[in-house]
């Protein structure tokens, strides 16, 4: 299935444009806070690069007016707030892919630990146009969601028995796909579970390479 997949994918997604070379990707800082770490990227198109740091902006701002919410909601202080950010796939294998995850932190005065999460932005970088599932379950020749749903249940469950980490006894079989998703360098796709999603938070992030 996933040589399918792949096949499919490149083919569908493989840059008819001019232009050779991955996205250049620089670092900023909200208001100068290097706390708030995020990427900027460029692309030959300028409009391209314009939409895709644009989305990227917004997915900060929206945490910041989070953190600032959850103050007011809670009448909590803030001890900590930061981003920081990973890229996945960066137009590896002549594809126009674009994987970030920016991880997103917030503690509050009289919590246990920081709240953690990591959210996952994927581009197309012809068009600045954000992949979501469909690239997965259209794309693919003849995968659909509940075969990816199988595929992640049991990759989740080898790497749990291997790493030894504690699941929920509820866990499985999953209710849900996970909402986010990358590509990583090699073109494998990695689902990513939150704390307490599966397992307790002890187990952190967990992060599962279906293509592995």
């Amino acid at each position: 299935m996933r040589k399918i997949f792949w096949a499919a994918l490149v083919a569908l997604i493989v840059s008819v444009q001019s232009f050779c070379g991955a996205a250049t990707i620089e670092t900023a800082y909200f208001n100068g806070n290097e706390k708030i770490a995020y990427p900027v990227v460029h692309v030959a198109d300028a409009a391209v690069t314009e939409k895709i740091n644009g989305k990227i902006e917004e997915e900060i701002l929206t945490f910041i007016k989070e953190v600032h919410y959850n103050a007011q909601y809670y009448d909590r202080k803030v001890l900590d707030a930061r981003t920081s950010y990973e890229i996945g796939c960066n137009e590896a294998g002549g594809t126009v892919i674009l994987s970030i995850i920016i991880t997103k932190s917030q503690y509050f005065e009289g919590a246990a630990h920081p709240a953690t999460w990591e959210h996952t932005l994927n581009f197309n970088t012809s068009t600045g146009n954000r992949m979501g599932m469909d690239y997965l379950t259209e794309v693919g020749e003849g995968v659909s969601p509940d075969e990816f749903k199988s595929r992640i249940e049991r990759k989740l469950r080898e790497k749990t028995e291997r790493e030894k980490i504690f699941l929920f006894e509820d866990a499985l079989p999953l209710k849900n796909l996970p909402e986010n998703f990358y590509w990583d360098e090699n073109l494998h796709v990695h689902f990513i579970f939150q704390h307490y999603e599966v397992a307790p938070y002890a187990a952190g992030i967990i992060d599962v390479d279906i293509d592995a």
